[in-house]
């Protein structure tokens, strides 16, 4: 006799739909991200955005996007991942429309902000539909590994759309081009996921744990970006910085007296949980800082257009895909350390960038690094992501799936912020020694590259601690 539908979804409806709205969402949100890096110099231009803003630019919806996503996703749970999934598409697809017609940074921010939170909704929702539809088995990997490429081949599409629509159209496009594959995804959610029945709300949420995190994350992040002009021990900054840490012993308290927490710091116990959670912190550090700093090297210090610098990002973005989708194949042939390899190829890598010449000479002196970064950063992504997950017990897959999912996010809030605080330090340090302002900001740049890497030889050591077999118990 077949097996009944899943609840998720109505009658008559395959388990792959489940997974192509997962696909979507995962593409959508990596989209985004990848997108907006190669239009972060035409949108300093038109706004007047400064240093500091343009780095918020990227960070405010990461930071919203990770400091949410355990909230959204036990929202999802309690709610129903139909009701939260429309909801966080009309978020993220408004705020898109609004962006797209920002007259000022702090509209644009705005905006972005909002993204974020429609966005850590669409993050949070592909594996625990994956999870929903599919039993744990061959078909639940083989959703996977398509979520994975999907999310990876977003970073090489986002960068070519990016890189087209704001040399042909302007920068605004790549907000507008949200909106039709938003009202896309929100016809297929609302046609073919089942609502949840009345009387179907099995606990609270947990709105204390996840807004004194977010609050936590925020205050440090602000911190460290107003460290660049202000210095460590001005007032602002050690007062963020106090703030943050009151938070975020409040959010450790909070989650201590909750009945439901958002986590259950007990889950920690798993040796692949903590370790995957290093793996991907970093994953999400250097795969952000990565874009971030390659799309402003190619614009600011080589005078490249945004369309030249699309293209020139596409094939270190084809490379992570077609890593991430071999990475399952290379695991089912025997090779377990995939994650201490690849993290290996992308230090290579990213250390290799930080000798990135005055003016660009020859295809080698960018290609052949950047393609080391985006097939190592692959090898990780999909063994990352399933070492954090396999040893977990059933009952705890949903909140292991959000928490790599929230350190990935977060990872790369931080890396931004921290790295490009390094980064404008050494520019500064560069302009009072006489160097011109170009050669000046290609030294900070480079000196961040080499941190990236210095990270990810670290990460790679880490994940030798993974338990090739792992067990469901601690």
């Amino acid at each position: 006799m077949p097996p009944s539908p899943p609840v998720l979804l109505r009658s008559g409806v395959s388990a792959w739909v489940a997974t192509l709205v997962a696909c979507l969402c995962a593409f959508m949100v990596v989209v985004d991200g990848a997108i907006v890096n190669v239009a972060l110099p035409a949108m300093r231009d038109e706004l007047g955005l400064s240093p500091v803003q343009l780095q918020w630019v990227v960070d405010i919806y990461l930071l919203l996007l990770g400091g949410f996503m355990l909230l959204a996703a036990r929202a999802s749970d309690i709610y129903g991942r139909r009701r939260l999934l429309l909801w966080g598409l009309a978020l993220f697809t408004g705020a898109s429309l609004l962006g797209g017609l920002a007259a000022s940074a702090s509209m644009l921010l705005a905006a972005r902000a909002v993204q974020g939170l429609g966005a850590s909704v669409l993050a949070t929702s592909p594996l625990a539909l994956i999870a929903a539809a599919h039993p744990k088995g061959p078909g639940q990997e083989r959703a996977i590994g398509l979520w994975a490429a999907c999310a990876a081949m977003g970073s090489a599409f986002g960068v070519f759309i990016g890189g087209l629509l704001t040399s042909l159209a302007g920068w605004r496009w790549v907000m507008f081009v949200n909106v039709p594959v938003g009202l896309f995804l929100a016809a297929i959610v609302a046609g073919c996921l089942r609502a949840r029945r009345a009387g179907e709300l099995p606990a609270k949420l947990d709105v204390a744990g996840a807004s004194s995190v977010t609050l936590a994350l925020a205050s440090f992040l602000y911190a460290i970006s107003q460290s660049v002009h202000a210095g460590w021990t001005s007032g602002p900054v050690l007062g963020a910085l106090a703030f943050a840490l009151l938070m975020f012993m409040a959010f450790i308290a909070a989650e201590r007296r909750s009945a439901q927490p958002l986590v259950d710091f007990g889950i920690f116990r798993l040796r692949n949980v903590t370790i995957g959670m290093v793996l991907v912190l970093s994953l999400g550090a250097v795969l952000t800082v990565s874009m971030f700093f390659l799309s402003q090297a190619l614009q600011r210090s080589y005078g490249r257009s945004p369309l030249d610098t699309g293209l020139a990002l596409l094939p270190m973005a084809l490379a992570l895909a077609a890593a991430s989708i071999a990475s399952r194949y290379l695991r089912d042939a025997g090779f377990t350390r995939l994650p201490f390899v690849g993290g290996l190829v992308s230090a290579t890598g990213l250390i290799w960038l930080n000798w990135l010449p005055a003016h660009l000479l020859q295809a080698g002196d960018f290609l052949l690094p950047t393609l080391l970064v985006g097939a190592g950063n692959g090898l990780v992504m999909m063994s990352a992501t399933q070492a954090v997950l396999a040893g977990v017990p059933r009952q705890d897959s949903g909140l292991a799936a959000g928490l790599q999912n929230t350190a990935r996010q977060l990872g790369g809030a931080v890396g931004i912020a921290v790295l490009g605080a390094v980064a404008h330090a050494v520019t500064a340090r560069q302009l009072e020694l006489g160097q011109l302002p170009q050669i000046a900001e290609l030294a900070g740049y480079r000196f961040a590259f080499l941190l990236a890497g210095i990270l990810s030889v670290i990460s790679a050591l880490a994940s030798l601690m993974l338990r090739l077999a792992p067990s469901s118990k601690p």
